[in-house]
C-alpha cells in the first residue's frame, strides 16, 4: 500500500481575517468601506463555490480607541451575514497594535485545531497607530515575523501612511496604498479582489510543506 507523503499535502481551508479601522478619520468613506467587505465576502463565498474542497472561513475585527469587536469570528463563509453601517460606526482613535496582537493570537489558538489550514490576514486602516496600552510596535512586529515563517499571508492596506515604513515597522512585505477618498476607496477594494482571488488560485495546488511560496508580490500579479 503506498503511502502519502505529507510533503504533499494540499490545504483543505482557509482561515480570512480582516482587521478593519473603524477610528473617526474613518467617517467620510464609511459607506464605501462597507460596500467593500461586502464585496469581498461576496468574493470570498465565490472562492467557495468554485473550489467546494478548499473550506473558506471568515473573521472580521473592526477597532477603535472604544472597543474591539468582532462582527463574525470563525465562520463558514455561506454564514456569514452582510455588514451593515449599525455595524460599522467610526469614532475615536486608532488601537492598531492591541487590535492586531489580540486578533492575531486568537487566530493562532483557533488553527492550531485546524490542519492543513492557510491564513490570509488583511489589515485595512486609514492612519497610524496612536492609542494602543498593550501590545508595542516592536512586539507585533516579532509577532508578525513568527506567523510569516508558518506560511501565513500578510498584506497591508493603508492611506495617509509611508508604505516603506509599514514594510519595516510591522515586518509586513505586502503592502498597498489608497486615497482616502470614496473613488481611492473603490478601487481599493477591487485591487484587494483581484489579489484575493489570485492567492487563492495558488493556494489550490500549494504544498503545506511550503506555504510561503505563495505569498510573495501579493499586490503585484
Amino acid at each position: 500500500m503506498t503511502q502519502t507523503n505529507s510533503n504533499e499535502q494540499k490545504f483543505t481551508s482557509i482561515q480570512n481575517l480582516i482587521i478593519l479601522d473603524r477610528s473617526g478619520s474613518m467617517s467620510s468613506i464609511a459607506p464605501q468601506a462597507i460596500a467593500g467587505v461586502n464585496e469581498t465576502i461576496g468574493s470570498i463565498r465565490a472562492a467557495q463555490r468554485q473550489n467546494p474542497e478548499m473550506k473558506q472561513y471568515l473573521t472580521i475585527v473592526s477597532f477603535c480607541g472604544c472597543h474591539i469587536e468582532r462582527f463574525c469570528y470563525n465562520t463558514p463563509i455561506e454564514k456569514v451575514a452582510t455588514l451593515t453601517p449599525s455595524d460599522y460606526q467610526p469614532c475615536c482613535s486608532t488601537p492598531l497594535y492591541d487590535t492586531m496582537g489580540e486578533a492575531l493570537t486568537t487566530m493562532r489558538k483557533a488553527i492550531s485545531y485546524m490542519p492543513q489550514t492557510g491564513v490570509s490576514i488583511t489589515i485595512i486602516t486609514d492612519g497610524y497607530e496612536n492609542s494602543s496600552r498593550k501590545w508595542t510596535g516592536p512586539q507585533i512586529k516579532a509577532l508578525v515575523e513568527i506567523l510569516k515563517a508558518d506560511g501565513w499571508l500578510f498584506a497591508f492596506i493603508g492611506a495617509n501612511q509611508d508604505m516603506k515604513e509599514i514594510r519595516f515597522n510591522l515586518s509586513i512585505d505586502n503592502v498597498m496604498a489608497f486615497k482616502a477618498t470614496a473613488e481611492g476607496t473603490w478601487e481599493m477594494f477591487e485591487k484587494e479582489k483581484k489579489a484575493r482571488m489570485n492567492w487563492y488560485n495558488k493556494m489550490k495546488d500549494a504544498s503545506c510543506s511550503d506555504p510561503t511560496s505563495t505569498n510573495l508580490n501579493y499586490f503585484e500579479d
